[in-house]
This record gives C-alpha cells, sequence and structure tokens, in this order.
C-alpha cells in the first residue's frame, strides 16, 4: 500500500514559471493563474494561484491529465495556455507573456480583492499605478498619499503632515516597505508629488487592519510599494516639466540579462510662490528626490536586484511671519540587494541585505517671546541594517506557504534643545546615542479550506534586545463566500512596535524623534478585529464595500507635561505611558465602468488615548482623531485625448489645546523690580477642534503625438475654491496702538492658497 501511495505521488504534476509583460519583459505581481479541464471555464476552477512580487508562480500535486490555464491581470489581455499534465514532462516549466489591452478609464480602479483574486487578507487594497497618474494633480503628478487618503480607513493630520494616519493609528504605526526596505518618512509636503515616482512603481498594496504574520514591527497597518524592474525591450525615457518642479525617468535593457529603471525629480515652489498675491504668507518649501533599479539575471533559477531610493525636503518659515520663525528638513536613504532563487519548482526563496538611514531636522524660533523665547531644536537620526530571508512553498493551490527570519540592527543618534544656534546642529558631545537589535521569525499559510473559504493564518516570534522582550503574535484572516457577488471577511491580529515616534503636543509643526524601547521604555502593543461584507451588482459596474474595525493600543508613548528638553536631559526620563483605542466603520461606493466613473467612501470614526500623567488622567482624543472623513473622487474620459478628473475631501478639524488665560505677578525675589513673569493656564489636552478640512482640486489632460514621441499636456488647480484651512491656531500677539502694550490675539496659519500649475509630460 505504501508502495502504490508513493507511485500515485510521483505522478503528481508542478506547474510553474514566470508571468512578464510581452513588450517590457518585466515582472507582473498578482496575476492570477486559473486551472480549468475545458475552456468554458464553468464553476470553480480546479487548480489555482498568483504570482508572487518577482512574477514567479508554482501550482504543484496537479492530478495527470490534459489542462487549460487562464492568466489575467487588470489591463492586460486574458490569456489561455493548454497543458500536457500525462507526468511525462514534470515539473511542466511554463513562462507566460501578457499582451496589454487598451482599457477605459473607468475599469482603472481601486477596489479590496475580488473572488478571483483568492484573497483571504481583509482589509487589503491594490491601488493600480494607474490611477495615481489619472487623478488631479500638480503639473501632472499625483501624490501616491494623497490617493491613499481619498480612501475609506485612511486620513492626514494636516497638509503639513508626514505619512499616513490608517484607522486611528498615527502615522509612526503605519509600516511602509518599498522593495521590501523600511522608509520611516515617505511622504513629501501638501501632496504636491508622489514620493514614489508612479512611473516607476510596478505594485502598490496597503493593508488597512490585522495584516499577515509576514510584515511585523508596526502596530496599524502596511503599505507594500513595489518598483518596477526597467523595460528588456529598448531605451526608453520620459520627460515631464511643470510650473513647479521637473522630472526625468530613464529605463532600458543593459544586456541581454540585465535591465534599469531610474527616475528623478526637483520641485521649486519656493522660487515661483513670490510671482503669487500675498506669497509672503505662506512657507517656502522644495524637494528633491531619486528612484533607482538594477536587475540581472544570473540564471535561469537565479537573479539579484539592486534598488535604492532617495529623497530630502525642507520648509523654511513664510517672509512674512513676525511671530514664529522655523527650518525644517528631512531625507530619505535606502539601498537593497536582494537574491531570489528557484530551489525547487514548488519552493522560492529570497534573500536581501538593507540599509536605511533617515535624518529629521526641526529649528523653531520664537520672534516675538514676552518673557522666555520658547526655542525649540531637535535632530533625529536613524540608520538600519537589516538582513531578512523567506522561503515560499506552493501546495496544489490550496496552501501557499510563507516562512522567514530577519534581524535588524538599529542606530539612533538624537539630539534636543529649548533653545537654538547653528552650533548645536554640529554638536556632537550634546546628542544622545542608542543601539538596538530586534529579530523575527514567521509562519504563515494562506489556505483554502473549502470552496467558499479561504483562511490566511500565521504567527511571528517578535524579539527586542534592549528591552528585553520577546512575544508571540497571532494573525488570522478568513473570507468567506456568501454567493457569488457577496463576500464577508473578518480578520484578527496582535502586533508589537519597539520603535516609537514622538512628537511635542504644545508645538503645531513637527518635531518627529524616533526612540528604540528599553529597559525602562516597553515595546506597544495593539490587538484588532475586523469584520466587513462586499458586494457587487449584477453587471459589476458597482462595487461596495462596508467594514468595521476596533483596535486596542497598550503601552503608548508621549512626551510628559513637565518635559525637559534641555541639552543635560536624559530623553527616556521625558517619556511617559498610556493606552488608547481606535474603531469605525468604513463606506465605499465605487462606479468602475464607463467614461464616467468614480468613488464615494466616507469614515466615522473614533480615536482616544487615556495617560495616568497627561490631562489630569481623563481621556483625550489625539490630533490624528477624525469623527467624519468624506471622499469624493469623479473621472470623465471625454475622448481618447480628453480626460477629466476632480476629488474633493472633508474632515473634521484636528484636535489641538489652547492656553485658555495668563496671569503675572512681580518677582518675589526681587519686589523692586518692575519685571513681571507671565504664566499661562492652557486647556486640556487637545479639547478644541480647528474649523473642517475640506478642498477641492481639478484637474484636465490633453493627449496627442509629435514626431511619434507620446505627449501629455496638463493643466491641475490646488484648492480650487481658495479654501483657508487651518493648519494651526496658536496665541501671538499685537501692539495696541493706545497703550502701546502686546495683547494676546488667536491667530491661524494656513499652508497652500489657489494654486494653478501647467505641465508637459514628453515620452522619448
Amino acid at each position: 500500500m505504501l508502495q502504490c501511495f508513493a507511485t500515485a505521488q510521483s505522478q503528481r504534476v508542478t506547474i510553474n514559471g514566470f508571468i512578464s509583460d510581452s513588450q517590457s519583459g518585466e515582472a507582473l505581481i498578482g496575476v492570477n493563474i486559473l486551472i480549468y479541464k475545458d475552456t468554458s471555464r464553468t464553476g470553480d476552477p480546479l487548480y489555482f494561484g498568483t504570482t508572487n512580487k518577482f512574477g514567479y508562480y508554482s501550482i504543484s500535486n496537479i492530478l495527470p491529465g490534459k489542462y487549460f490555464l487562464f492568466s489575467s491581470l487588470l489591463g492586460y489581455e486574458r490569456k489561455m495556455e493548454q497543458i500536457n499534465g500525462d507526468g511525462s514532462v514534470n515539473p511542466v516549466k511554463l513562462d507566460i507573456k501578457l499582451e496589454k489591452k487598451a482599457i477605459q478609464l473607468g475599469e482603472v480602479v481601486v477596489e479590496d480583492k475580488r473572488k478571483t483574486d483568492f484573497s483571504s487578507t481583509s482589509g487589503t487594497v491594490e491601488v493600480e499605478p494607474e490611477i495615481v497618474r489619472q487623478l488631479p494633480s500638480i503639473g501632472g503628478e499625483t501624490d501616491l498619499f494623497k490617493v491613499l487618503q481619498l480612501l475609506p480607513g485612511v486620513s492626514n493630520a494636516s497638509e503639513i503632515s508626514t505619512g499616513i494616519y490608517v484607522r486611528g493609528g498615527s502615522a509612526d504605526q503605519t509600516l511602509t516597505l518599498i522593495d521590501g526596505v523600511v522608509v520611516y518618512n515617505p511622504s513629501h509636503l501638501g501632496g504636491f508629488s508622489s514620493t514614489f515616482d508612479p512611473e516607476a512603481i510596478q505594485n502598490i498594496k496597503l493593508i488597512k487592519g490585522a495584516f499577515p504574520a509576514e510584515y511585523g514591527g508596526r502596530l496599524s497597518s502596511v503599505l507594500d510599494i513595489s518598483l518596477r524592474e526597467g523595460t528588456k525591450e529598448k531605451f526608453k525615457g520620459l520627460a515631464n516639466i511643470t510650473s513647479i518642479s521637473s522630472r526625468l525617468t530613464l529605463e532600458g535593457p543593459l544586456s541581454e540579462k540585465a535591465t534599469y529603471i531610474m527616475s528623478a525629480r526637483m520641485m521649486y515652489l519656493d522660487k515661483i510662490l513670490p510671482l503669487f498675491p500675498k506669497a509672503n504668507r505662506f512657507p517656502k518649501y522644495n524637494f528633491k528626490d531619486f528612484n533607482g533599479k538594477v536587475n540581472y539575471q544570473i540564471s535561469e533559477t537565479d537573479k539579484i536586484f539592486i534598488s535604492g531610493f532617495f529623497s530630502n525636503d525642507q520648509l523654511l518659515e513664510p517672509p512674512a511671519s513676525s511671530d514664529v520663525g522655523f527650518d525644517i528638513n528631512w531625507s530619505n536613504s535606502t539601498l537593497n540587494l536582494t537574491w531570489t532563487k528557484i530551489n525547487s519548482p514548488q519552493l522560492f526563496s529570497t534573500t536581501s541585505l538593507m540599509y536605511t538611514y533617515y535624518n529629521f531636522n526641526t529649528a523653531i524660533q520664537d520672534k516675538d517671546a514676552t518673557d522666555k523665547a520658547l526655542d525649540f531644536y531637535t535632530s533625529s537620526k536613524l540608520g538600519d541594517f537589516q538582513l531578512k530571508t523567506e522561503f515560499q512553498l506552493s501546495q496544489s493551490g490550496r496552501h501557499f506557504i510563507k516562512a522567514g527570519a530577519e534581524i535588524i540592527y538599529h542606530n539612533f543618534d538624537i539630539l534636543k534643545s529649548d533653545f537654538y544656534n547653528q552650533d548645536i546642529k554640529y554638536s556632537q558631545q550634546s546628542s544622545e546615542t542608542y543601539r538596538a537589535l530586534e529579530a523575527s521569525v514567521y509562519v504563515q499559510d494562506e489556505m483554502t479550506l473549502f470552496s467558499d473559504l479561504r483562511a490566511n493564518a500565521g504567527a511571528r516570534l517578535h524579539y527586542f534586545k534592549e528591552a528585553g522582550f520577546l512575544a508571540i503574535e497571532p494573525r488570522l484572516s478568513v473570507t468567506y463566500y456568501i454567493f457569488d457577488r457577496l463576500i464577508a471577511r473578518a480578520s484578527f491580529a496582535i502586533a508589537h512596535q519597539a520603535l516609537h515616534l514622538l512628537n511635542r503636543s504644545d508645538v503645531y509643526l513637527p518635531t518627529d524623534v524616533w526612540f528604540p524601547s528599553t529597559k525602562s521604555v516597553e515595546p506597544s502593543e495593539s490587538m484588532q478585529g475586523s469584520l466587513g461584507f462586499e458586494a457587487t451588482s449584477v453587471d459589476r459596474t458597482f462595487l461596495f464595500t462596508v467594514e468595521a474595525y476596533y483596535k486596542d493600543l497598550k503601552k503608548l508613548k508621549e512626551y510628559k507635561e513637565n518635559a525637559d528638553f534641555s541639552l543635560e536631559s536624559v530623553f527616556a526620563d521625558q517619556l511617559t505611558e498610556g493606552k488608547g483605542e481606535a474603531y469605525g466603520a468604513e463606506f465605499f461606493l465605487n462606479k468602475r465602468a464607463g467614461n464616467f466613473s468614480g468613488w464615494i467612501g466616507y469614515t466615522v470614526s473614533w480615536t482616544k488615548r487615556t495617560f495616568p500623567e497627561l490631562n489630569r488622567g481623563e481621556t483625550f482624543f489625539p490630533r490624528y482623531d477624525r469623527r467624519h472623513d468624506v471622499s469624493v473622487v469623479l473621472t470623465w474620459q471625454a475622448s481618447e485625448a480628453f480626460s477629466f478628473g476632480a476629488t474633493w475631501n472633508y474632515s473634521t478639524g484636528q484636535a489641538y489645546a489652547l492656553p485658555l488665560m495668563q496671569y503675572s505677578f512681580f518677582s518675589l525675589v526681587n519686589p523692586n523690580s518692575s519685571s513681571q513673569k507671565t504664566y499661562y493656564e492652557y486647556s486640556q489636552r487637545d479639547a478644541f477642534r480647528l474649523p473642517p478640512f475640506h478642498k477641492l482640486d481639478l484637474s484636465a489632460k490633453y493627449k496627442t503625438t509629435w514626431d511619434n514621441r507620446d505627449i501629455e499636456i496638463s493643466l491641475s488647480i490646488y484648492n480650487a475654491y481658495n479654501r483657508n484651512n487651518a493648519f494651526s491656531k496658536y496665541v501671538g500677539y499685537k501692539v495696541d496702538e493706545v497703550t502701546g502694550e502686546k495683547v494676546p490675539v488667536l491667530k491661524q496659519f494656513t499652508l497652500f492658497p489657489f494654486l494653478p500649475s501647467l505641465g508637459i509630460k514628453v515620452s522619448f
């Protein structure tokens, strides 16, 4: 009997290979592979799978016979291949090239994974890079984060905020990866341009809730971005020149086995704003960034990738500012060397060596101090070395197993001061340095339990040496297909975060400082769950989703009320610990077909924090709490040449604190002195709300050809009805014309006004 069983098992067939673009030769991610007995494709497929981040698929344990394999991906023609799986050739290696097809704008969608995608991860949104290019932008370049913020459950605290806020989590609770490398501050300011060039992006995946075990180190969500490999066809380029920025993208083959892609951009808004009326009321801003990737095919089973990313941003005070002066700048640098290997038809492995460097500096000058200048300076530098390996095992399309391990060496350099001069920037003795070692191992199985029930179950073991911390993090996500067009999803996860991002609550400008867990500063913890439903119309034109979530947060970190930011103070001693919770519901209606398409998203949510040593121990709503958030996205393909887009978003104003009164008295030490010391009595923490934020952006694009080159001309309008959205309100002073005394007044700080821009994009 054992011999018969072995013979039967040996007759099983494995089908594997790579799927790529027929023209560029680039690997295609997330291609659906369905295997049927005939061409009618009736009923559920006999076997199924998807390509991984490197375009590889493997379906094993297939019974001998002849089959038809269908491969499909949005924006490509579905392809059918007949397979001879009689066992005479095993494994059956089948590389597939998909042809791009002309699609209507309405077919470019942002949606949760549908049944044919065979995903069991709840709250996952795949954003096609094409949708990023189609929405309103400045000079023809849309910010990826702006697109994400138009989805339910995703928001930003303000136009100046860094990163995205997902389901009540702060920006640092979202794990942002570019080709697997952590990026600590992935955003440019104000949504003027994508941090990552859309032309260089292959795939964008946002997991809003309980993410699988392969991801770790963050509490809230995951943004996983994969860069393109570069075309194998021929040298290509794209130049985009606008009134406020310029970009150049180049790609092509280096040899028969190697390709490259690189993109560089620069924004010069600070040079353009003075041309607008009253421009001296707005801050000066500029940035530059670079993406690059080189790929080399060593053999049929081995390939290496080298990719890198660099960005630098600078924000300066408005020239007319008489109250506060500031100089804020941040930069990111990443480098990644990855080796992929087909160990066997069923087993695929990746090994990566990665480096990340992040630097954030904030200098604030109180220009109009009444007593003591409220100057502040902080510098946060973070360098990571990371080694990661992962194995992917495919079993008959019913089990897709991932297992891996990673180790990260962190290097922190922190400098803070309650005064600022140029010499502090270069002061090495005054900074605090920390070293930390973080390690994880994980395993997960994306499985099909029944034809209508799929799940992703796994666990992650998380270790942080400096805190003496070791914990197991269970993860589970389930998808149940109630009917053909009605799907239920549920998820649960526990996660820990050993790196903490601290910001001063009494300063309206970003003051980012990353700090590691120690013996006295424990890692934060989250336990979250979600339940949702997805329905499509009979003709698949409309998609509607609703999802509710709850998140319990423990051991969160904030500055103490009386935190000491002097050079001599110890940073860890300025922190206090508390807890939080976030819950809400998301609604999403998407019209996906026709020349006129778009979506409406609405989120109602609550985010709370409770710290025994803050706000008299009473619960408060942090600045990224949003009660209501509405997004409307409309696109119209008027003709093959003309397209129009509009986005409008509304959100409840962010919470903030203000001094309720001021008082002063003469010096008790020197009663004869005429000087008085002024004190402030503040409101409860984040007790006030800014006015609601809302803004309309418009765009029009015209495509044509000239001398066999594709040309796109775009007109974009940022903040079309010139809404003066308050970035912050603060107490400033004006001089009383009668008494000559300084009188406190409530002032508003606004970022960017009505701003039109014209751009031209040329492909060559």
